[in-house]
C-alpha cells in the first residue's frame, strides 16, 4: 500500500489552466494545495500552443474572458509575477462582406470590454504589415491589444509564483486511479496515495482517462491541429500584427516568432485522435503545400518560403467548442475545467481565476456559469456565429 497523503485542493495538470488555477486558488488565501503532472510542467498541449492572446470572438462570454486576460497579460509581471515574453502586436482579421454585419458586432462587443478594436481601410491596415495584400477582402478588423506569449515561461511563471504561495507541484506522478470514499476523493499513484474533499480536473485531451476512473463521460473529442514555421528572405519583423484570415477555407492564422520565422496555423476541425499518446508531430506534405498557397496568397513574398519546422498540437473540442468549465454534476467536490477548443492559453489567466473563486464559494469576477456541463442537457450550448472553429 503505497503511503497516503492528504491535500485541501487537488489539480490534475500542470499545463496553463491547471497552474492557473493552483495560483488563483493560492492567491485568494487556499492553504494545502496541490498539482499532479504525469510528466513535466508545461509539457501536454500546452507546449504544443502558439499562445496567442486576441479577443474576437463570436461568444460574449469568451470576448469577455478574453480581454480580462489580455489586460493580465500586458501587466503580468505587476499582477501575478515573472515574464510571459509577451509582445504586443495587435490583429487583423480579415472578412468576406458576408461576415461584415458579424465582425461589426463582434467588434462592438470587444470594445465594450475594453478591447480597442476599429475597422480599417487597406492603406491603413497596410502601414501595420506592409506584406499583405488585400485585393480579395472585404472587412478589416484591427484590435490594438492582441500580442502573444512564450507558453513555457508562462505556464511556467503560474507555476513557481504557485510555489512561493505555498503550492506543491508533483512532476512525473501520473495518476492511476481515482477512488471515492465519502466526501473524500483517494488518487493513485505509483509514489503516493493522494486524499483531498476538492478535486479538480485539468489535464486538457487526457481529462478522458481521468473521467473513466470516476465513471464520468466528458463530452469533447480529440482533434490534430497542425502548425507550420515558415522564413522568407526578408526579415519578418517581430512585431507586425498576427493576422486572421476569414476567406481561407482553413481559417488560417499567422503571427511571427523568434529568428524571423512565421509560424501558421489553422481555426477548422483538424483530424481526429483516437488515441492521445499514440500523437505524432507528423504533417503531411499536402497540408504543406495547400497552406504554403494560402500564405502565397495573403502575402506574394511567400510564394517561395522555405519551411523551417511542423509540429502538431491537441485540440479538445466540444460539440459548441467551448470549454467545459465548474463542478461536475452528482460529485461532491470534483471540478473540471477541460474542453478549450484551442482557447485555452488566451482564457487561461481569467478562467484559473474564475474557477478558484467558484471552488472557494465566492462569486467570480468574471462569470463561469455559462461554461457548466450540463448545458448539453439544459439546451444552453455556446453556439458561435461562425459555426465550428476557433473563433467560437
Amino acid at each position: 500500500m503505497n503511503q497516503k497523503q492528504t491535500a485541501d485542493y487537488i489539480i490534475i495538470g500542470g499545463g496553463i489552466i491547471g497552474c492557473s488555477i493552483a495560483y488563483n486558488l493560492a492567491n485568494q488565501g487556499a492553504k494545502n494545495v496541490v498539482i499532479l503532472e504525469k510528466g513535466e510542467i508545461c509539457s501536454g498541449g500546452t507546449s504544443k500552443s502558439c499562445a496567442i492572446s486576441r479577443s474576437h470572438y463570436s461568444i460574449e462570454a469568451n470576448v469577455h474572458h478574453a480581454v480580462e486576460s489580455v489586460k493580465i497579460f500586458e501587466n503580468f509581471d505587476q499582477i501575478i509575477g515573472g515574464d510571459p515574453g509577451f509582445t504586443c502586436t495587435g490583429q487583423i482579421v480579415l472578412g468576406p462582406e458576408k461576415h461584415r454585419p458579424l465582425m461589426e458586432s463582434v467588434f462592438s462587443t470587444q470594445n465594450k470590454y475594453g478591447s480597442e478594436t476599429q475597422i480599417l481601410t487597406p492603406a491603413e491596415a497596410g502601414k501595420l504589415h506592409p506584406l499583405l495584400q488585400f485585393e480579395d477582402v472585404d472587412v478589416i478588423g484591427f484590435e490594438s491589444r492582441s500580442g502573444y506569449c512564450d507558453p513555457y515561461l508562462t505556464t511556467s511563471a503560474y507555476a513557481q509564483r504557485a510555489k512561493d504561495l505555498g503550492v506543491t507541484i508533483f512532476t512525473d506522478t501520473p495518476v492511476n486511479g481515482i477512488r471515492i470514499n465519502g466526501s473524500n476523493k483517494i488518487i493513485e499513484t505509483p509514489q503516493f496515495d493522494f486524499e483531498t474533499p476538492v478535486l479538480i480536473l485539468a489535464a486538457g485531451p487526457w481529462t478522458h482517462s481521468l473521467g473513466k476512473m470516476i465513471e464520468v463521460e466528458f463530452p469533447y473529442e480529440i482533434r490534430k491541429h497542425k502548425v507550420l514555421t515558415l522564413k522568407i528572405d526578408q526579415p519578418y519583423e517581430k512585431d507586425w500584427p498576427i493576422v486572421k484570415d476569414l476567406l481561407t477555407p482553413e481559417k488560417i492564422y499567422f503571427r511571427p516568432d523568434s529568428g524571423g520565422v512565421v509560424l501558421v496555423g489553422t481555426g477548422d476541425q483538424g483530424d481526429a485522435v483516437t488515441y492521445i499518446d499514440e500523437m505524432t508531430d507528423e504533417v503531411e506534405m499536402e497540408h504543406i503545400e495547400r497552406i504554403g498557397k494560402r500564405m502565397a496568397n495573403r502575402m506574394p513574398d511567400f510564394a517561395d518560403a522555405k519551411l523551417v519546422r511542423s509540429w502538431t498540437g491537441p485540440y479538445d473540442i466540444p460539440p459548441d467548442w467551448n470549454p467545459i468549465i465548474g463542478p461536475v454534476p452528482d460529485l461532491e467536490g470534483v471540478h473540471v475545467a477541460v474542453g478549450f477548443s484551442g482557447h485555452g492559453f488566451k482564457l487561461a489567466p481569467t478562467v484559473g481565476e474564475s474557477l478558484a473563486q467558484q471552488v472557494l464559494g465566492n462569486e467570480p469576477r468574471v462569470p463561469i456559469q455559462m461554461y457548466d456541463m450540463t448545458r448539453f442537457e439544459t439546451g444552453k450550448t455556446l453556439n458561435g456565429a461562425y459555426g465550428i472553429g476557433t473563433f467560437a
